[in-house]
């Protein structure tokens, strides 16, 4: 297949190969597979050190500083998370029109929110959900289980073992939520040929993205979207590496998983299905027949990316079906969603808030404590505002060369996928709820570790590369300062 590792060993390929990788002795062919997967992920030490910095140090420490630092609920619907959590820990789940259980009135009470709203007292001897933000009402029901149920077992542990309350202890499995995927991107780059160092640079701009510090660091189900990622590009990689009778089975299973943990996760799915695809059609030659074309091009990819789009679409779906099933109201007149139905909806706005879609990483909200200096406010727009060019820049630099290799078609998918997909999904939510869909990059944020390997991929010589390290941890060192530093 052309693009694929055993097409590169056949002629000189441009894409930046490990030279480590090409010189695994010989001996390591008797050692066992976990053996060999772990050498090929950790060629050296100084790979194994930069994983461990760039998928380990950097991300849990900027998400555990961002926690210790916001004790306060986010205004992004983090006490209806927090609440689904707790409802799936006691056996049983949410319901769209159920109020608030107890114990998530008191955290909220307690905590406080970022917003400036009028709540109860902490001490109140009772509490109704009727003295809190939108009537005290579960309005993310909607939202697929998997998630919540995984947090589970890591928030109990937190909570019962090492003692710490919420909302902390369930926020903290954020960093276990971030690293895991950070390491299933690690290994899948190095599936793909990609140097540490080219690796170790697209895991340090997520790592220090504003946007994935900031969802990370709170109860959402927008945490799992670095690992819903690298799972889809991990087993795509492994397949396109290792192909096999497996290949379609577990491309299929991966993909319903990855959908069940938010619907807006099917994007990295679609858009490595679409790489696939591309990568399936040019291996055609010219002296193939077009039967042979269209015959080849789909055993090619019906077991790689057709089984990622069934088992993403059939995910969604059954999800939607179930979801209307357990609702107790009509969303479209539920009354928690008037705030976004103050004034006309329209394709025009759809259209227009898509655009949000293509800050990924960056999106509306950072882990930059803004309202504690007008330093710390501009130096968070600058380092936002560059990374989104830069992840931008780096998907679409496959229209500036003659010979595109699997990292530009993936840039080349990714972008306007962002576009694409935030459009289809306001106008779900317009047609779902009757209200303004009110996009924003956070929908898109499974997508950024695409723009990260395809921007550090390409880049050509040492120089380059080096300026993105270096935005990365300046990056990381920014943050730190102006969260911690008054």
């Amino acid at each position: 297949m052309n693009g694929s590792p055993a097409h590169a060993r056949r002629r000189k390929d441009p894409i930046p190969t490990d030279p480590d990788e090409r010189g695994i002795p010989p001996r390591l062919e008797n050692t066992t597979i976990l053996r060999r997967f772990l050498r090929l992920c950790f060629p050296s030490k100084p790979a194994l050190l930069i994983a461990l910095f760039t998928c380990v140090i950097v991300p849990a420490s900027l998400v555990g500083i961002h926690i210790h630092e916001n004790p306060k609920l986010s205004p992004i619907d983090e006490g209806a998370h927090l609440d689904y959590v707790t409802r799936i820990e006691h056996g049983s789940m949410p319901r769209l029109g159920q109020r608030l259980q107890p114990s998530t009135l008191r955290v909220t009470a307690c905590a406080g929110f970022v917003l400036k709203v009028k709540l109860p007292a902490c001490d109140a001897r009772k509490l109704t959900p009727q003295e809190f933000p939108g009537g005290g009402y579960q309005y993310e029901a909607q939202q697929p289980p998997t998630y919540y149920a995984v947090t589970v077992p890591f928030r109990l542990f937190f909570f019962d073992v090492l003692g710490v309350s919420d909302p902390d202890a369930t926020r903290l499995v954020g960093i276990l939520w971030l690293v895991g995927g950070l390491l299933l991107l690690w290994a899948a780059a190095r599936l793909l040929g990609l140097t540490p160092s080219v690796t170790g640079a697209a895991v340090l701009l997520i790592g220090t993205a504003p946007l994935v510090v900031y969802e990370s660091a709170i109860v959402t189900n927008d945490a799992a979207s670095i690992l819903a990622a690298g799972l889809v590009l991990f087993f795509a990689a492994l397949a396109w590496r290792k192909p096999g009778r497996w290949t379609a089975p577990t491309l299929l299973v991966v993909a319903a998983v990855v959908t069940s943990f938010k619907s807006t996760d099917v994007l990295p799915v679609a858009a490595v299905a679409l790489v696939l695809g591309v990568v399936a059609w040019r291996g055609r030659t010219p002296e193939m027949a077009p039967a042979q074309v269209l015959g080849g091009f789909v055993r090619s990819w019906l077991p790689t990316g057709g089984a990622l789009l069934i088992g993403g679409a059939a995910s969604a779906v059954t999800w939607v079906v179930v979801s209307q099933k357990l609702a107790l109201v009509n969303p479209r007149t539920f009354a928690v969603f008037d705030i976004l139905r103050t004034h006309p909806v329209n394709v025009a706005l759809i259209a227009s808030e898509a655009l949000t879609l293509l800050a990924p990483a960056t999106g509306s909200y950072d882990p930059f404590r803004l309202h504690q200096s007008e330093q710390s406010a501009n130096m968070a727009v600058i380092i936002s505002t560059l990374l989104m060019y830069l992840l931008v820049a780096g998907g679409l630099a496959g229209l500036f060369v003659r010979r595109r290799q699997w990292f530009h078609w993936m840039g080349l998918v990714t972008v306007p996928l962002l576009y694409v997909g935030g459009f289809a999904l306001g106008i779900s939510i317009w047609r779902t709820y009757n209200s303004d869909p009110g996009l924003s990059g956070r929908y898109g944020m499974s997508l950024a570790p695409l723009l990260a390997l395809s921007l550090c991929a390409a880049c050509r010589g040492k120089w380059p590369l080096r300026a993105i390290w270096l935005f990365g941890l300046l990056s990381f060192g920014l943050s730190v300062y102006f969260t911690v530093v008054p």
